[in-house]
């Protein structure tokens, strides 16, 4: 076999295998998928403040965990593709109190650990708070414990949420 023959025969080679690999990317590949469950929605100190809140809630609202800011507070699409869409899909508040019946949204709680002390986390929450303040939704933000008093929260929940009607109520 000649040297350009030889030259041609590697190229060739070299394009097929680059071909399975792009094939084999976009088809997905028989293997199995890398995922695992993480057994529980909530982090142990987000179980406990979400059992104190279940005691604390008012009537006729429902806790929703985890929820991302995109799902709450939304944006034109002229702002979300200059990138304030994007500030807003990556990033999730630990709970949404919202009306059973309208869904409607009450008030967003963060709790607010010991990582929210650093500068990154400091200057997400700042962008947070200001996103829901120009949204016009309320938001308390709870330091987090080892246990809760119901009644304080209570109180705290009912100060935050003294303006919210249901939008079923506000539509009569």
């Amino acid at each position: 076999m000649s040297l350009p023959q030889s030259i041609a025969l590697l190229i060739g080679l070299v394009l097929f295998v680059a071909l399975l690999a792009v094939l084999r990317k976009v088809l997905g590949g028989p293997g199995p998928l890398p995922y695992f469950s993480r057994e529980f929605l909530l982090s142990r100190g987000e179980s406990v403040f979400y059992h104190a809140l279940r005691r604390a809630l008012p009537g006729q609202l429902m806790i929703c965990p985890k929820v991302r800011l995109a799902d709450v507070i939304n944006c034109s699409g002229d702002a979300w593709k200059a990138g304030f869409g994007g500030k807003i899909s990556q990033k999730h508040v630990d709970f949404v109190l919202a009306d059973l019946d309208t869904t409607a949204i009450a008030l967003v709680i963060e709790l607010d650990d010991r990582t929210h002390q650093r500068r990154d986390r400091a200057e997400r929450d700042t962008f947070v708070d200001r996103a829901f303040a120009a949204a016009g939704i309320p938001m308390l933000r709870v330091p987090a414990a080892a246990s809760y008093d119901v009644k304080a929260l209570r109180s705290q929940l009912l100060e935050r949420m003294k303006n919210f009607a249901p939008a079923e109520a506000r539509a009569e």
